[in-house]
């Protein structure tokens, strides 16, 4: 933690970033900013976050994108020379704390983090003014939570103070101290947030849905079944909250896949086991998934989706993601009547009926009401719906889908080892999980 301490505020060159006249901090600059009394600065810092986590094949997207991707079985590696996909791919003991994508995902993640408490304990120095100080902290807060509650899928704990040899937390600890973090922000955001803030923030995250939306994910993650519906409720499925990219700042996995030198899509099955195939008719297949010849013997599997084109945007999350929660809430909660409606809500949804096009259009479920069997259509929906989210690692886990040591595993790994970044530097990193 000690060397991700000492990077983070360097640097105030300012960039004009994704053609809407908004501004960030590069904290790859070697200049020493003064951000802390500015609100100005600090409003680019919080543009500097989103960029961070969304861009470039070491930020979040991307990373987070291909632990889950290569491990599960979403994606095939098109060249084992990319070594840390390709480590990715065999999991296993062939992945340790050296490897590329780890220390990506790990040191970004952090930085971001950084950054956003660094918007957190300024803003009341920074403004006199209430409303202006809060907006900015509810921002903060959102990347923050953002951050532990996407790192702690893919590590078995982690640090949450930013101090020398900070002690990693549980679990447990961690998606408690995100919905905190959440419902703070959510507080501030119920107040209203102040214009000279949000006019100056990059507007395609719609930061009130996508709080509620991550407190129903993290909620559900922790299994605080009552309150991730109620969470998911407050979401506007209507309304769009985007990571947005332009010509000098493109969609990271577009690029990359588009290059056909890192991964594409694998096949059609989404990593599912025969039991559970995608229905031939499920419009989701070819909304994100294509080849020439079907009927080859080895398809070319290509990627569509929110993925082929370098300026389209990618959604912080997806209207069927918050009715599979409130499904999967439901059902384990053993309230089989409203698992079944919310489900429902998926599978009948058509491509002009979701605000990103994402649409089965298949007939309601007609299966057993047992409570395993409609979790199991819940999982079937939500890997097929949520393809390429990074969140198939969490689902396998939270399904009790079959492990690296099981027979015929659906994941390579259960978790991965500390990066080296961490390690090297904080003498408190636990030992590393055996798978």
């Amino acid at each position: 933690m000690k060397n991700i301490k000492n990077l983070i505020l360097l640097g105030i060159l300012v960039v004009f970033a994704n053609s809407c006249d908004k501004v960030y901090l590069d904290p790859n600059s070697t200049l020493e900013p003064d951000v802390v009394n500015s609100t100005d600065n600090l409003v680019a810092l919080i543009n500097g976050v989103q960029q961070r986590w969304s861009t470039d094949r070491a930020g979040i997207i991307y990373t987070s994108v291909h632990l889950t991707g290569l491990n599960t079985g979403e994606l095939r590696l098109l060249n084992p020379g990319n070594l840390g996909e390709n480590e990715v791919l065999l999991g296993g003991d062939d992945i340790n704390g050296g490897n590329e994508i780890l220390n990506n995902i790990w040191t970004n993640a952090m930085l971001c983090r950084k950054e956003a408490t660094t918007v957190i304990t300024a803003a009341d120095n920074a403004s006199e003014d209430s409303s202006v100080a809060n907006s900015l902290k509810a921002y903060g807060l959102f990347y923050r939570a953002l951050v532990h509650g996407t790192l702690i899928q893919y590590f078995e704990s982690i640090p949450l103070e930013i101090i020398e040899d900070a002690p990693f937390v549980s679990r447990d600890a961690v998606l408690q101290n995100a919905i905190a973090d959440l419902t703070e922000a959510q507080g501030y955001i119920q107040s209203g947030l102040a214009a000279q803030i949000t006019s100056g923030v990059f507007s395609s995250v719609d930061l009130g849905n996508s709080v509620n939306a991550l407190l129903a994910r993290f909620n559900l993650m922790t299994g605080n079944y009552g309150e991730a519906i109620s969470a998911a409720n407050n979401v506007d499925t209507a309304v769009q909250s985007t990571w947005e990219y332009d010509a000098a700042i493109p969609n990271p996995l577009s690029f990359w896949f588009g290059s056909q030198n890192v991964t594409q899509a694998r096949d059609v099955s989404f990593t599912l086991p025969a039991s559970l195939a995608p229905d031939a008719a499920d419009e989701r297949v070819p909304f994100y998934v294509t080849a020439d010849d079907f009927n080859a013997p080895s398809p070319d599997y290509q990627i569509l989706g929110f993925f082929d084109d370098n300026l389209k945007e990618i959604p912080v999350y997806l209207p069927g993601e918050l009715m599979l929660i409130k499904a999967e809430a439901y059902a384990r909660s053993n309230d089989l009547t409203n698992a079944v409606n919310e489900l429902n809500d998926v599978l009948t949804k058509t491509a002009a009926g979701d605000t990103y096009g994402v649409g089965a259009n298949l007939p309601a479920y007609a299966g057993a009401v047992d409570q395993q069997s409609i979790l199991d259509e819940i999982y079937r929906n939500r890997r097929i719906e949520l393809y390429l989210t990074g969140l198939g690692l969490e689902d396998s886990r939270r399904f009790n889908r079959p492990g690296p040591s099981d027979a015929n595993p659906e994941r390579n790994r259960n978790y991965y080892p500390y990066p080296n970044a961490e390690r090297d530097n904080n003498s408190n990193t636990p030992a590393n999980p055996s798978s």
